[in-house]
């Protein structure tokens, strides 16, 4: 009887223990299933931090990379990151942080305040200047390594490995919140030294995921970064699938091969009806604004200032928000867009108006299109620009003024805007961080390289300068708004839109959220697959 007893106790227990091990199997199997986020853009044109002037490479960039700040995701107000703390001085000229112990490069080095000072100076030195290095103009040393006459930013100090002093030139009321963009990210100098203008092949910064792989017009692979100093990311991997038109990466999503994509112009609404995909469409606004360029030192743009204006009044906005793009946007009636701080109802005149075009275009000295060439214009390829393009090729041919419209990739449209070798082009903007000051002075301060059109107004110069360096609120909001109203006059670009986001995600991908300004963090991102 003992004996039985006991075979039975043996038996019993072998059965729970390959209960237990079938279970633990179980999660085993379930753990070792790769958990890959695919999302979709288009080629890069660098993912160097202070290089990435796009929204392709930043991206990428913002997942393998933190600065020295974050913006709340609900308020947009500077939050700690790489600096777990800061002082400011009473005169707002200097910025003291203290950085986060233990912090690694992907590479295994630990962070240290001297790369601060190492990748800052690199964004600004004469030889190795960033296109983005206006981004630190306020930064006190920042003409002498322009000119070459200094080759570390001299208001960049490291007082001790862990501490970074900031010295400005004169107070910058927004200079804490400009600290997200990733032109401040921190570089390591041994990579740059080994790799050299191959860098971007081979980026390691210090957020939750690791750079692998970039196969150029294909994809670029990044893998979770175990040792992260923060919040580890929950996939395994993820995959930025790079391909150059819309329709076609939403046939892909549609298939299953993406998590993330934008649903292209002429498929929102039936999308938005979907019954499987209508809860994972994300519509909401972008503080982006959708404009059309003027080279202000060409021809025939040049000193005709009526010729612009009727331009912009030619535009049908609406019908370009509500028919083509599908209620997403809304038109733009100034530059900065609702929801930024100082923004402004109303700040332009330009709406639709056929009549006043026309009258526009008698003073710019070319009635009904009169001894006006055609006009050449360019626009990247994807995203429904073309047919934004054909519609206001279409309103310019009522008022008498031809246009042909060309596309190009868009890296090689940037660069010929830039050259001046196009003078009429679609250009967009995505706030670097939610500021007035970020809508305005980069693409309007005569100095900066983002101002594609070439525009230089002294007064809007001296505004814009006097507002950065104005620390009350209500004064610096006042002269920003002074500087837009006198922009606009000025028709320095003809506005079209304010954005709307309109992407998409698979049901199964949780955690997603997607701010004002179309960032995300994957590492708060995973995957429900059944």
């Amino acid at each position: 009887m003992k004996n039985y007893k006991k075979s039975m106790v043996i038996i019993a227990v072998l059965i729970v223990v390959v209960f237990i091990g079938a279970m633990f199997a179980g999660c085993k199997g379930k753990a070792a299933v790769s958990e890959v986020m695919r999302l979709h853009i288009v080629e890069p044109v660098s993912l160097d931090p202070p290089n990435a002037y796009e929204s392709e490479g930043i991206q990428v960039i913002r997942q393998c990379w933190d600065g020295l700040i974050k913006w709340d995701p609900d308020t947009y107000e500077p939050i700690p990151a790489l600096a777990e703390s800061w002082e400011i001085s009473d005169d707002g000229l200097v910025y003291t942080f203290h950085l986060r112990k233990g912090v690694k490069f992907h590479s295994g080095r630990e962070l240290k305040a001297e790369d601060f000072v190492y990748s800052w100076s690199r964004v600004v030195n004469k030889d190795t200047a960033s296109y983005l290095a206006y981004h630190l103009l306020p930064i006190k040393g920042y003409e002498e390594c322009q000119a070459g006459t200094a080759t570390v930013l001299e208001g960049v100090k490291a007082l001790d490995d862990y501490t970074l002093q900031v010295t400005l030139k004169e107070p910058y009321a927004d200079f804490l919140t400009t600290l997200g963009h990733d032109v401040f990210y921190p570089v390591a100098k041994e990579d740059i030294e080994k790799w050299g203008d191959e860098y971007t092949e081979h980026i390691n910064g210090t957020g939750p995921f690791k750079f692998v792989k970039w196969e150029h017009d294909q994809y670029i692979e990044l893998v979770r970064n175990d040792d992260y100093w923060g919040e580890k990311a929950k996939l395994d991997s993820v995959k930025y699938v790079i391909i150059a038109d819309e329709d076609t990466a939403f046939l892909e999503f549609k298939a299953g091969n993406l998590e993330y994509t934008a649903i292209p112009v002429g498929k929102i609404t039936t999308t938005r009806e979907d019954p499987v995909y209508k809860d994972c469409v994300i519509i909401k606004p972008f503080w982006a604004i959708y404009y059309y360029g003027f080279n202000l030192n060409a021809e025939p743009f040049k000193d005709n200032v009526a010729l612009r204006e009727a331009i912009s009044y030619a535009i049908d906005r609406q019908n370009i928000c509500d028919v083509i793009s599908e209620g997403v946007p809304t038109p733009a009636t100034g530059f900065v867009p609702p929801g930024i701080p100082g923004f402004q109802e109303n700040a332009s005149d330009f709406v639709y108006d056929v009549d006043k075009a026309k009258a526009k275009l008698i003073e710019a000295g070319h009635p009904d299109g009169e001894g006006l060439p055609t006009l050449e214009f360019g626009f990247n390829t994807g995203a429904g620009h073309e047919q934004i393009a054909e519609a206001i090729q279409s309103d310019l041919k009522a008022i008498g003024i031809n246009v042909n419209v060309t596309g190009y990739e868009w890296g090689t449209m940037l660069e010929k805007a830039q050259k001046g070798e196009i003078v009429f082009y679609r250009l967009g903007w995505v706030a670097d961080y939610p500021t007035m000051d970020n809508f305005l002075f980069p693409l309007f301060y005569s100095g900066s390289s983002d101002n594609y059109g070439q525009y230089n107004n002294p007064a809007v110069d001296q505004l814009l300068l006097e507002a950065r360096s104005t620390l009350d609120n209500d004064e610096r909001i006042a002269k920003y708004r002074e500087a837009e109203k006198m922009i606009l006059d000025d028709c320095a670009f003809a506005n079209i839109y304010w954005y709307g986001t309109r992407r998409i995600i698979q049901p199964y991908v949780k955690g997603f959220v997607l701010d004002n300004m179309e960032n995300y963090d994957l590492n708060k991102v995973w995957l429900e697959k059944e």
